[in-house]
């Protein structure tokens, strides 16, 4: 049997719990031989649910002890580019959390060191941009690729809830500009970027509102983009915020022959229709039998060792936590000038 390849976890929190130790424990070509996270009741809930090797309070010190394969970054957002620097440093490979930083400088130094340490010792570099996983969004890639809606010209994007804490996340870090780096723009928002560039393209310009709307918190717990894209005739409309009831969340992608709709309630849905020599226009609605939100978390884990173990470059890579973090950068640009950026 291969060797099982060696993974520290840096950061015990939420993330960490739901997505990379139980992904890690399931797969049978992963060891976790240590974890770090400076809160002691962390380290006993992960030491209670998953096999982790050996705790650190210091990640520092953990990546100066162990010998290892790759590390996950599982932390406030302040701290990805350093760990990530420094696992790069040493050869590792490395799977970050989004954001993959929180400035354009740090975003464009860890690609740098990604892309040289990929080159000098073939490491994989990858971004937990979670939605790329689902199916939902793989089937209706595949089928804009394949023209099955004719050219994309408007994309909807919408990703909203209550708020990561208190509830989802351990503490309330996400809402500390200092630590967190920005709002609900920075969390979901992120996402919704990535996902954008994913069915349409490179964007051009982004313009911003961000708002505090309800929660008594530092940072935007609302926010409204507006894409446009190199190259394409096509707008992009991007809703995320922390502070709404259960609603409409997923993708909307129109194209000059149809519909797709990626409903993370409702399910897929795919619009196509014709006009007739009457005029009559002719329009069918189809249910693929694809669950939209399944893979994800579920999937990440597995996909990042097997990219190790084969050489394969991951879905989500270094350019993409690049370009995230550069249209996240000047959307907030955007909202303190109060004009559209270009990018």
């Amino acid at each position: 049997m291969p060797r099982k390849v060696k993974v520290a976890v840096l950061g015990c929190g939420s993330i960490a719990q739901h997505c990379h130790l139980p992904g890690y424990a399931k797969n049978r070509f992963a060891e976790v031989v240590a974890v770090a996270d400076p809160v002691t009741a962390r380290l006993d809930e992960v030491k209670r649910q998953f096999p982790v090797g050996r705790t650190y309070a210091d990640w520092r010190k953990l990546l100066a002890t162990e010998e290892l394969d790759a590390v996950s970054i599982c932390t406030p957002n302040y701290l990805h580019a350093p760990m990530a620097l420094a696992a790069l440093k040493r050869g590792l490979h490395v799977f970050c959390e989004k954001p993959m930083t929180i400035s354009v400088k740090e975003a464009d130094a860890v690609r740098r060191a990604a892309r040289s340490a990929s080159l000098r010792a073939g490491t994989t570099f990858m971004v937990g941009f979670t939605h790329r996983f689902l199916k939902g969004n793989i089937w209706a890639k595949k089928l804009l690729d394949a023209g099955g809606i004719g050219e994309p010209f408007m994309l909807r994007v919408r990703f909203a809830h209550g708020g990561p804490y208190p509830g989802w996340a351990k503490d309330d870090w996400f809402y500390s500009p200092r630590e967190a780096g920005g709002g609900a723009l920075l969390d979901m928002g992120i996402h919704a970027m990535d996902l954008a560039r994913f069915y349409i393209g490179e964007a051009a310009s982004v313009s911003a509102e961000l708002k505090t709307l309800r929660k008594p918190i530092r940072v935007d717990d609302n926010a409204i983009l507006i894409l446009t894209f190199k190259g394409k005739k096509a707008l992009g409309y991007i809703e995320v915020g922390w502070t709404s009831r259960p609603g409409f969340s997923g993708a909307e992608i129109y194209g000059d022959e149809g519909t797709i709709l990626v409903d993370y309630i409702g399910g897929l849905r795919v619009l196509r229709g014709r006009t007739l020599p009457s005029g009559k226009v002719e329009l069918r609605w189809q249910r693929p039998p694809v669950k939209v939100t399944e893979g994800g978390w579920a999937v990440e884990a597995d996909h990042f060792i097997n990219c190790i173990r084969t050489g394969r470059a991951p879905k989500t890579g270094v350019e993409d936590g690049y370009q995230a973090v550069r249209i996240s950068c000047a959307a907030y640009e955007s909202a303190r000038r109060g004009r559209r950026v270009n990018l």
